[in-house]
């Protein structure tokens, strides 16, 4: 009888022993089940996103888009008027002392650009599609959800730190099959870097090199939110490439008819 109870005892202790392990284990899996489940897919990213710059259907009522922009590059420092307009055309034109000294266009289909004398020449196609992917990028024209329906591509490579900020990391890829890498701030929703490797200006120097542009100084237009200042830097030097300055946004600006074919000015 008493070994009976002994045994009895030793299989009571085990079976507490063993649910006590399970507790422990249990409780020592809950903090990963509970990060993993805090993991946002790319769709529930989008929508973030969009939330936080003004919602779909305000980003969607944006058909053109006129920024007045204040460039500073090491060798010169210039204003432009920069225009952009559905289906996907855009335009600037820089000036620098009051006089327009240079021009460049896409219109949905060509490129062309005006160095300041002479006749309008044709972009490279390296040129064509840098403006191309310039309309393309979500927070001038079109927002993230709309990235898909326009032919490109955007999945979520994962999660990387920058600056002790734990950022989503999107990659954009166009049709054309260049991409690009969005950094999305997970306290904000805003994407706030951007990484690539391309030249910084293609007709002017055609070397690439990886460049990361840190976007910041969001306000509010209207119903939306834009970033008002832009800095392009040499990831591998830490040069400073080229600074942007937005000084004004004007959503739906009239159009001119012709405005993306032709150099010329419309007249006022």
């Amino acid at each position: 009888m008493g070994h009976v109870l002994a045994t009895f005892s030793l299989m009571a202790f085990l079976g507490r022993a063993l649910s006590s392990s399970i507790l422990v284990v249990s409780v020592l899996l809950l903090p990963n089940r509970a990060s993993a489940a805090q993991e946002l897919t790319v769709d529930q990213l989008i929508d973030r996103n969009v939330q936080a710059l003004g919602g779909r259907a305000a980003i969607e009522a944006v058909q053109s888009i006129k920024l007045a922009l204040y460039i500073v590059d090491p060798d010169f420092e210039v204003d432009a008027i920069y225009y952009a307009a559905r289906p996907g055309r855009m335009r600037i034109d820089i000036t620098a002392g009051g006089k327009r000294v240079y021009a460049e266009a896409f219109n949905g289909s060509r490129a062309w650009q005006w160095k300041g004398r002479g006749e309008p020449v044709e972009e490279s196609k390296t040129a064509t599609g840098a403006l191309r992917h310039g309309i393309e990028l979500p927070g001038k024209l079109f927002g993230l959800h709309e990235v898909r329906e326009r032919g490109n591509e955007l999945a979520l490579v994962g999660r990387e730190s920058v600056d002790d900020i734990d950022y989503y990391v999107l990659r954009l890829t166009f049709s054309d099959g260049v991409s690009t890498t969005l950094y999305l701030d997970p306290k904000t929703w805003l994407i706030t870097r951007r990484r690539d490797v391309r030249p910084l200006h293609p007709d002017m120097d055609p070397t690439p090199t990886t460049i990361e542009t840190k976007m910041t100084d969001f306000r509010k237009v209207g119903n939306l939110l834009f970033s008002f200042a832009s800095t392009d830097t040499d990831l591998k030097t830490g040069k400073v490439l080229e600074m942007v300055t937005v000084r004004e946004i004007t959503l739906n600006p009239p159009v001119p008819e012709g405005f993306f074919d032709t150099f010329e000015m419309p007249k006022p």
